[in-house]
């Protein structure tokens, strides 16, 4: 007995000090503010001795989505400051970014409703955006945790079977979303697994999961007077993240279409001045140029002529001296 706990034990310590230390990885911090009028706002990000500043003109009552990336954290505990900041008021929040939504209860007027989200870019997966992950063939994927899993509709140790070649054990009606795939040691044969999509869980993604990540107001000058977050335990946050971040990356291209808009009019005016360059010069060619042609034609049989009499003269002279 004392044998199997000494080689337990040592399986413990070998295992622990085989575990890699906590890392981390490159993340983005997304705010969805919402103000009860129109106002001037500035926002000050601080992280890793770094700086992100912009400023947005709040219209009432009308959410507006800043994106701010990306934070690539050198160490685990390191914090990020936000300061949300007008003409007579400035406000800040401190927390450790983990992948997910922070919420706040109260907030300061006149801002109506705030919302923090700290989310992973393309291709890392975890708590801190630590795990690398990327699809390399159709039938796989990448999970939640970011392990290689089989795609949606497949199956099998190696995702080689797909649609009616998977098995369904039991029942798997996921609900909000939810999408049904294989467990990836149990039964990679079945799909029985719910992968929930973000905010929801249990066996059917069938429960919201309020948030559980509070965050609360400093304020650094001005007047402290509060509101009730209207963003607050609302189950269409992830969504309403999406719907803003959509938006804003289908204005941004509008922006850039607009911007290359000028020189597409500049582009076409200027091959408009080359093609009537091009006829003129045309016109120039076939036209002035028969003229000239004409105008050489009778020339030169004058001089023909004058030449043809000045010979004549040669020859009536050479034969009087003669």
């Amino acid at each position: 007995m004392r044998l199997l706990l000494l080689l337990f034990s040592s399986l413990l310590l070998s295992s622990s000090s085989a575990a890699p230390s906590p890392t981390t990885g490159p993340g983005i911090l997304e705010i969805l503010i919402e103000s009860g009028v129109s106002t001037d706002v500035g926002f000050v990000v601080n992280c890793n001795e770094k700086s992100q500043v912009t400023r947005r003109h709040l219209k009432p009552n009308t959410p507006e989505l800043l994106i701010f990336d990306e934070f690539n954290q050198t160490h685990f505990f390191l914090d990020i400051n936000v300061t949300i900041h007008d003409n007579v008021t400035s406000h800040s929040i401190i927390f450790y970014p983990n992948q997910g939504l922070y919420d706040i209860d109260d907030l300061p007027l006149p801002y109506t409703g705030l919302q923090i989200r700290y989310k992973c870019v393309e291709n890392r997966y975890g708590n801190k955006c630590e795990q690398h992950c990327s699809e390399y063939r159709d039938n796989w994927r990448c999970n939640q945790f970011g392990h290689h899993s089989c795609a949606e509709g497949y199956c099998g140790w190696n995702c080689h079977k797909f649609g009616s070649e998977c098995h369904r054990f039991g029942e798997c009606k996921c609900q909000n979303g939810g999408k049904c795939y294989p467990h990836p040691f149990l039964l990679p044969e079945h799909l029985d697994m719910c992968e929930c999509p973000p905010g929801y869980h249990g066996g059917y993604c069938e429960e919201f999961k309020y948030f559980d990540r509070k965050l609360k107001f400093s304020t650094n000058f001005g007047l402290n007077t509060t509101v009730k977050n209207k963003f607050s335990n609302r189950t269409d946050i992830y969504q309403l993240f999406e719907k803003y971040e959509k938006e804003q990356r289908t204005s941004g291209n509008k922006g850039f279409l607009a911007f290359f808009k000028h020189f597409d009019i500049a582009a076409k005016l200027w091959i408009l001045i080359c093609m009537v360059a091009m006829v003129g010069y045309c016109i120039y060619k076939f036209c002035g140029g028969s003229e000239n042609e004409k105008q050489k034609i009778p020339e030169t049989s004058g001089d023909k002529k004058k030449t043809s009499e000045e010979e004549k003269k040669c020859i009536l002279i050479e034969m009087n001296d003669m």
